[in-house]
């Protein structure tokens, strides 16, 4: 009885505990089923509040969210939608500037991330507006509060990187932020400091270049002092991280191209006291095994000798490896005129560095070649030439060239030989010209000349040694000869080039002398000997902003006595393209029987100053120039004959080419001028 009484008791009290959890389940469903909007309300007041620029989110995201829970309890649906209409961030519009002494504004405006981002970004609204129309495209300036914050954030760390790296360790990076009315304008306020100044350069080598140190061997140190001397981050210079990386790779280069090809950094270290604004720095060096010279392996050649190659050789076997001899040789192979393309490798290999083979890879041009050309020059008007040229006639290691030239002003027929190279770099030379010139006042000079010599190339002095027997008449238009003169002579020529290019030179100088005695012989005024002295100099100097400035001088005398007849050939005369511009060519010279012929003296100069016409065709320039001299028969009766004008210049692959117009002051009359080349 008892038992069943307290079954049923048991049993209601389940029920009214099930009917209890069952209450408070319902009474409780609305509240869970809007706790989703709470939460959904939170995130978005705390989006609102970064796109307002609230300063202290936490106090502002319960109120809103209370707000946010009841709505959803009255309204479920609205509740429900109005969280994901609010989640979107609202964009703004921001500016970028940057205040700091120059250069550093334009640094920190070309790398900070927040400076490409506006770049980039106003970039794309303008190819937007482009394409869809004017107001069409929205302002890829506007970003939410949230991702300005996160770039912002980014600045000061970026900023004082790149300062760094320009030497500046103690900078001060400040951001100001001008919240307008029409946009938000952040400002980069930056106070760099004083500059870090290398105070120690120290440098340590290991390896071969170590022992040879210690041994006190005298190519070593030369090389050692060199580097020191060259080093391209010095002390009291600034430090600065391109600078240092410069130094290191242009410093390596110099040690592998100077007889240690393996060599390499074994450690580099540049401290920086901040608080001293100094920077020391330290290069361990290893130079690995020093290179000599082996044996040549010659391949491709075919009719020409080894020896048009083994004799432009400027090492022996055992001779230190020097990289720029290995380059000036290949240059000097392809300018014998014997072979269409020239590679020139060493074969290094470090366990037998002391005898490094050098494989020359070489292929022939053909045996022969013809060409007819038509051609115009101001100096000599318009012509038409055939030219043959064999390189190796009947197996003798000469060169034979042979070229007949007929125009309305000037003919002439060459016969030229020149050998292959000899020991030395030594080269002979043969020369049989007959020439026929007409010049503007009619009068024709006829000249023969033979000429027999040898030439010697060095990497950048050339010498030129002949004997020389020439002839020149002149006569005028009506034939009377007026002069008539034979000279065997002999003559030392030098040439000396330090150009960055030969062929299109910007930079450097070169310089021609020529001295030459000789014996006249004369059918209309007295024989005799004679001596002359020829000399030309040219300047090339690049100038700031593009601009390029060139001088030219040039001046000459015969000595004799005055009753001497010398050849016309061997006199002096100036005007045209490379002489005095505005003036025909030969003009300026010593007045005979009413016929301009050569004078013993000969002073002429030019200055010139040129410029790329438009920024992106740099090899197009103009010019403007003045040139002034004289061609006379006594140093007392020179006078200044001047001219200037404007030209256009154009760096062809061929050499130069020049349009000039130019005036001359003692006419008034203006001359067309047009050149190819470079003249020495």
């Amino acid at each position: 009885m008892v038992g069943r009484r307290g079954g049923l008791r048991l049993a209601r009290l389940e029920s009214w505990a099930t009917w209890l959890v069952a209450w408070l389940f319902a009474l409780c469903l609305p509240v869970a089923w809007a706790q989703p909007a709470w939460g959904n309300a939170t995130a978005t007041i705390m989006d609102a509040s970064a796109a307002t620029g609230a300063n202290d989110a936490k106090t502002v995201a319960p109120a809103d969210a209370s707000a946010s829970a009841s709505a959803s309890a009255s309204a479920p649906d609205v509740a429900a939608s109005e969280p994901r209409a609010r989640s979107a961030p609202r964009p703004v519009d921001w500016r970028l500037t940057v205040e700091a002494p120059s250069p550093l504004d334009d640094l920190l405006m070309e790398n900070l991330d927040l400076a490409r981002y506006q770049r980039e970004a106003r970039q794309a609204a303008e190819d937007a507006s482009a394409t869809e129309g004017e107001g069409s495209a929205p302002s890829a300036l506007r970003i939410t509060r949230g991702e300005l914050r996160r770039l912002l954030a980014e600045v000061p760390d970026q900023a004082k990187a790149l300062l760094e790296a320009e030497g500046y360790f103690n900078a001060q990076v400040r951001i100001k932020v001008d919240d307008g009315s029409a946009h938000v304008l952040v400002h980069v306020i930056v106070v760099p400091g004083p500059r870090t100044v290398v105070r120690r350069v120290q440098f340590v080598y290991e390896g071969e270049l170590d022992t040879r140190l210690s041994a006190n061997d005298a190519d070593a140190k030369e090389l050692t002092e060199g580097l020191a001397d060259n080093w391209g981050l010095p002390e009291d210079e600034p430090f600065r991280q391109a600078d240092w990386s410069n130094a290191k790779n242009t410093t390596l280069a110099r040690l592998r191209a100077d007889t240690y090809p393996m060599a390499s950094w074994s450690g580099t270290a540049a401290t920086v006291d901040a608080q001293a604004n100094s920077a020391s720095l330290f290069l361990v060096a290893d130079s690995g095994p020093a290179f000599s010279y082996g044996e040549v392996r010659i391949e491709g050649l075919e009719r020409q000798p080894p020896s048009a190659i083994l004799n432009l050789a400027p090492f022996k076997p055992g001779q230190p490896y020097r990289e720029r001899q290995v380059l000036d040789w290949q240059e000097r192979i392809q300018k014998v005129n014997l072979f269409e393309s020239v590679y020139v490798a060493p074969a290094f290999d470090v366990n037998h560095p002391e005898a490094t083979p050098m494989t020359v890879q070489v292929r022939e041009a053909p045996i022969q070649e013809a060409s007819v050309g038509i051609g115009a020059s101001s100096d000599n008007g318009p012509r038409v030439s055939f030219e043959h040229l064999h390189r190796n006639p009947f197996g003798l290691d000469w060169q034979v060239r042979t070229k007949v030239q007929l125009g309305v002003r000037t003919s002439d027929g060459l016969i030229d030989l020149l050998s292959h190279p000899w020991p030395g770099r030594r080269r002979g030379l043969a020369s049989l010209q007959v020439s026929s010139i007409e010049d503007d006042d009619s009068a024709i000079t006829r000249t023969q000349r033979l000429k027999v010599g040898r030439l010697r190339e060095g990497e950048r002095l050339e010498r030129t040694d002949y004997v020389e027997a020439v002839r020149t008449t002149v006569r005028s238009a009506s034939d009377l000869l007026v002069a008539d003169a034979t000279a065997l002579s002999f003559t030392t020529q030098w040439i000396f080039r330090d150009v960055d290019s030969q062929v299109q030179p910007t930079r450097g100088t070169t310089t021609m002398v020529a001295l030459t005695g000789g014996q006249s012989v004369s059918a209309l005024d007295a024989s005799g000997p004679f001596g002359r002295v020829h000399a030309r100099f040219t300047a090339y100097v690049p100038l700031p902003a593009s601009w390029q400035f060139q001088l030219r001088a040039e001046g000459g005398q015969v000595l004799a006595r005055e009753n001497v007849s010398v050849p016309d050939a061997l006199l002096f005369r100036a005007g045209g393209d490379d002489s005095i511009r505005g003036y025909a060519y030969r003009s300026i010279g010593v007045e005979r029987d009413g016929v301009t012929t050569g004078g013993r003296v000969l002073g002429t100069g030019s200055v010139e100053l040129a410029h790329p016409i438009w920024p992106g065709v740099p090899n197009l320039l103009g010019a403007v120039f003045m040139d002034a001299g004289d061609a006379t028969e006594r140093i007392d009766q020179w006078a200044i004959k001047r001219s200037y004008g404007v030209g256009i210049r154009w760096r062809s692959p061929v050499g130069p080419f020049r349009i000039d117009v130019a005036k001359g002051v003692s006419t008034g009359e203006w001359r067309l001028h047009f050149s190819v080349g470079v003249s020495l």
